[in-house]
């Protein structure tokens, strides 16, 4: 079953997984505001001019700003739909504190918030009422305009010869279509649909009944009330922040950790959050097995709900595959030597752009290249041909065993998607081999005790191998360990998985 991102994160954000959701929220930033994103490993408690309460502090080390979500009490802190307030620190100590009408629902402010960190809006003070996204996969700065000044906006265009619902689209985007489809529910007959067209048939009357009634209209389009105010007044802490502390921690993920927020990515792409997520990180150590376990859980299979390719791929056979696939998830496995190639690595650009919508061109001559509108996409594909542009839709995850500095040298993909870094330690790989030891499969049969398990795990940190530690190890030394039993003496076993597991 695929979940929507509201959902899942709603789910996620609960007082019992505070620091699970604090890393889904701090993935989303970073996202937005490309930079990375540190958050308290617990609740901060403080008391202030703004009043008492607790929150999630978030240090984003560029540009020295910080955010808190605040809540009112703290057995609330994380619930998705109890957001009282939030600060935000830009330079340090340029502090601006975000009131909410009441309880707010975190899916609806975080897009506001992150055009404020974002640099591209001024934080205005003052009383506002905006209209944001429910979808947290984009951030127009225009979705959080003035809910006011959207509803007049869509008045004045009412009257207008020729209009249509595209030029609210045009001008206000997601915020705008809320706003108006709210209107239209409320006319009272003003507005009347014919088809996919719409008409204003109110006059004057009608613009007076739509203004009478823009307080409801803009409740229900979702609109929010916000009262900004700056402020250099000093705050005490229950909990005071150690962000020399936050960063040493942030530079070294346990590899349990590493492979959570593995799992995290893969949903939050695959539930519209990126267009694509590129895993970095040495062979043999889970990546492959974590993501078809999590497309798995989320209802997903190779052939159904996604494609996955293994192995190379010249540009042509990413621009076809992309095409066949154009609104689906693609997985992308032990196909390096794509990247190494910069014409397939402009198409991988193009291709996870952050947009809803991506328009992929192949530029080249050839037999099988035609013109979009001579055939349907059912008869090219039927045909092995290929468009010479087409819209993707689709989203892009990208395994690889290369570290993050040779996997995207120039940084470009990494603006473009969310990217992760997997590097365990031996230590931490033999650790985790112990805890998930009675779940490895062996062929039909075969069978181990979990003594026996054990005890090779402990052999293949004895061993000679010149392989760093992977899972990979563990499956080879287990067989060898299963399928040798009565064959080999047990001395000759030990040093046979030592040096060839």
């Amino acid at each position: 079953m695929r979940y929507s991102f509201k959902t899942f994160i709603a789910e996620a954000i609960a007082s019992s997984s505070m620091d699970k959701a604090a890393s889904l929220i701090s993935a989303y930033l970073h996202k937005h505001i490309q930079s990375p994103v540190i958050h308290m490993p617990e609740p901060e408690g403080y008391h202030g001019s703004n009043g008492a309460g607790f929150g999630i502090r978030f240090f984003i080390p560029k540009g020295n700003k910080s955010l808190r979500l605040n809540w009112s009490a703290e057995g609330n802190v994380g619930n998705t739909s109890s957001l009282s307030s939030a600060d935000v620190w830009l330079s340090g100590d340029e502090h601006y504190h975000f009131a909410f009408q009441g309880d707010e629902s975190l899916v609806k402010t975080l897009p506001f918030i992150v055009s404020i960190l974002d640099g591209k809006e001024s934080p205005k003070t003052g009383t506002h009422i905006i209209v944001p996204e429910d979808n947290l996969a984009e951030s127009y700065i225009v979705e959080n305009a003035e809910a006011n000044e959207i509803f007049d906006g869509i008045l004045e265009m009412l009257p207008q010869s020729g209009f249509n619902k595209s030029a609210v689209w045009k001008q206000y985007k997601g915020a705008g279509m809320k706003v108006f489809d709210s209107m239209v529910a409320a006319s009272n007959g003003a507005i009347v649909k014919d088809g996919t067209k719409f008409s204003f048939v109110g006059g004057n009357k009608g613009i007076q009944y739509l203004s009478a009634n823009r307080t409801s209209i803009l409740s229900d389009a979702g609109s929010i009330k916000v009262t900004v105010t700056k402020s250099a007044s000093k705050e005490t802490y229950a909990v005071s922040p150690k962000i020399e502390e936050l960063e040493a921690q942030h530079e070294r993920l346990s590899y349990e950790d590493q492979l959570g927020d593995l799992e995290n990515l893969i949903k939050l792409t695959v539930n519209g959050s990126s267009n694509a997520l590129f895993i970095a990180g040495r062979g043999g150590i889970g990546k492959t097995h974590t993501v078809e376990k999590v497309l798995a859980d989320l209802g997903l299979q190779d052939g159904r709900g996604y494609f996955k390719n293994t192995g190379s791929a010249s540009a042509a056979g990413i621009y076809s595959l992309l095409f066949k696939y154009r609104d689906s998830v693609i997985l992308f496995d032990d196909s390096d030597d794509a990247l190494g190639d910069q014409e397939a690595r402009n198409i991988f650009k193009a291709a996870t752009d952050t947009k809803k919508t991506r328009k992929l061109v192949w530029n080249k001559m050839g037999k099988n290249v035609v013109d979009p509108d001579s055939m349907t996409d059912e008869e090219m594909l039927d045909q092995g041909l290929i468009p010479r542009f087409f819209e993707f839709t689709g989203k892009i995850i990208f395994i690889s065993n290369l570290p993050i500095n040779k996997l995207d040298p120039d940084g470009a993909i990494r603006t473009r998607a969310y990217m992760i870094d997997i590097n365990p330690t031996d230590v931490e790989v033999y650790a985790f081999m112990e805890k998930i030891a009675d779940h490895i499969p062996l062929q039909d049969g075969l069978s181990l005790s979990n003594k026996e398990r054990l005890h090779v795990i402990q052999l293949l940190k004895t061993g000679n191998s010149k392989q760093s530690a992977n899972l990979r190890k563990l499956s080879r030394g287990f067989s060898m360990a299963a399928a040798s039993k009565g064959s080999i003496a047990d001395n000759q076993l030990e040093r046979m998985i030592r040096a060839y597991a």
